[in-house]
């Protein structure tokens, strides 16, 4: 005979398919083929031979690893046009998450139940930021998934000393740190929680061997890459970088990052917000106050369940304190996006904390409805902006396709030029500012008007021997700055004349044609 599912197994099988079906339309998605400013980075790397890709991405912000995944994705494709080396890289990016999927019915269902994986699976795909980056040509879906195996892994070794797990947990971790650095910081949180873990669970002295034979091989894995690398990126940083510094509000961000739908106005939106951190608090108070009460008297195995949730929000606690302190202490580095490659674990946390309370129906039945709802409406919000942003892209390629191959493009915003130059290989130039340099090197098209100091005047030349020399000229004009432009053109007797206005990702942009008035 038989045995009936319980109510919990349903309910996780059906979290589980829906996510396979969110997972499905990121797929979808991937056939879209625009791209944003560091996607365009991804794709330009990716097409380097493997010795420039690296001495490359050893000028930019982070590590190789993911870019030579992206370069093997695109191999299938070297001789296609762009859009399917796009098409190719979003799937790479997507891989990630379906691997992650079936980690957690392997592994995640046998340590922790059919409910804890199919809601793990269902938070992956669906909570606030989550799907976004499963169709974003960026690292942090492979991050995510070196370190929630990660993790996962050295749970298990707690339970079996095995080498395949020691060999698997070093893979993971070294993997992580060649993915991005802030993957690297927890990877070392990972191996911080297992060495508590072992010494609470009095297991140190027949752990310890492989435990520092497994660190030695990341850290002698990774010196190669830290030494002749990280310290001229890290310059790189402090000379000129973007991010903002930190402050008190910055841990009130990464709580709105983490937890902020974005199916919903802001008011309404701040108000769910609140409401979720509040409930993810609560949750992780009570476990904590049913293991206190429980005490040495409760199962081994099931203590260590809590003991597991708790490590995996400690790992995302710190890289966030790292990433503050670091960026008080040295330059900001911190950015709410560098949270990713731990969120896994993290979600995987409130899961397992969920699912140790089954018995509760009455509790944790709201619980998973209030669950479902964020991460229904979370995806339909995802899923209505990537249908624009494709329907956007088809109008923006056939804007482009009245454009000749020898034809100029002017700019006056240096990552609209980046990102439309992928798409059409005219020679640029970029009014005001200057094309960043690994961008100039990677689409060699790329140009700026007027080199050394520029002038308003030196410019305003340049075109008009440009259209001297009888070339056909266009204008990419995006922002407000654009129209300051216009009129100063006008006032040389340059016209330009507005053809369409359209949008690639996330950039908007007008496109003119420009003449002698």
């Amino acid at each position: 005979m038989k045995q009936r599912l319980k109510w919990d197994e349903i309910i996780g099988f059906l979290f589980f398919l829906i996510s396979i079906g969110m997972l499905g339309f990121s797929v979808y998605f991937c056939f879209s083929s625009d791209i944003w400013y560091d996607e365009l980075f991804t794709m330009g790397l990716a097409n380097q031979s493997c010795g420039e890709l690296i001495l490359k991405t050893a000028r930019d912000v982070h590590p190789p690893l993911y870019y030579l995944i992206v370069k093997l994705f695109l191999t299938g494709v070297r001789s296609g046009s762009p859009l399917s080396q796009v098409v190719a890289a979003k799937l790479a990016s997507c891989l990630p998450f379906f691997l992650c999927i079936l980690f957690s019915v392997y592994k995640i269902r046998k340590n922790f139940g059919m409910l804890t994986a199919g809601l793990f699976s269902f938070l992956l795909i669906s909570m606030p930021q989550m799907a976004d980056y499963t169709v974003e040509i960026r690292m942090y879906g492979y991050a995510l998934l070196f370190i929630t195996v990660g993790m996962v892994t050295a749970y298990e070794l707690l339970k079996e000393n095995r080498t395949s797990g020691w060999l698997l947990l070093t893979i993971c971790a070294l993997c992580a740190c060649y993915t991005h650095y802030f993957a690297c910081v927890a990877a070392c949180m990972i191996y911080l929680w297992l060495f508590v873990s072992m010494c609470y669970g009095k297991k140190l002295k027949q752990m310890i061997k492989p435990y520092l034979f497994s660190s030695m091989i990341c850290v002698l894995g990774y010196l190669p890459w830290l030494l002749a690398v990280v310290t001229k990126q890290a310059s790189q940083v402090k000379e000129n970088y973007w991010i903002q510094p930190v402050s008190l509000r910055t841990l009130a961000g990464c709580v709105k990052f983490i937890f902020m739908p974005g199916f919903a106005g802001e008011k309404v939106s701040m108000a769910v917000a609140c409401i979720f951190f509040a409930l993810y608090v609560l949750t992780v108070t009570y476990s904590l106050f049913i293991l206190w009460e429980r005490g040495q008297t409760g199962e081994e195995e099931e203590n260590g369940k809590y003991l597991f949730a708790y490590g995996g929000i400690l790992v995302l606690a710190g890289v966030v304190l790292f990433g503050m302190v670091a960026s008080i202490l040295v330059k900001p580095i911190f950015v709410y996006r560098y949270m990713l490659p731990a969120m896994g674990v993290f979600w995987l946390s409130f899961a397992i904390l969920v699912g140790l309370e089954k018995k509760k129906k009455a509790a944790v039945i709201p619980v998973l409805l209030f669950l479902g709802v964020i991460g229904i409406g979370n995806f339909r919000s995802f899923y209505g902006e990537e249908m624009w942003k494709k329907l956007q892209m088809e109008k923006a390629l056939s804007e482009l396709s009245r454009i000749e191959s020898e034809d100029i493009i002017l700019y006056n915003f240096d990552q609209t030029q980046g990102v439309a130059s992928y798409y059409l290989s005219n020679e640029t130039y970029l009014w005001y500012g200057k094309t960043e340099e690994l961008i100039r090197e990677m689409f060699p098209y790329n140009h700026t008007l007027v080199e050394g100091d520029f002038s308003d005047e030196e410019g305003i030349i340049r075109i008009k021997e440009l259209l001297k020399e009888g070339r056909t000229l266009w204008f990419f004009g995006s922002g407000n700055a654009r129209e300051e432009i216009l009129e100063k053109w006008r006032a040389e007797k340059i016209d330009a004349e507005e053809v369409a206005s359209v949008m690639i990702e996330r950039y908007w942009f007008n496109i003119y044609r420009i003449t002698v008035g």
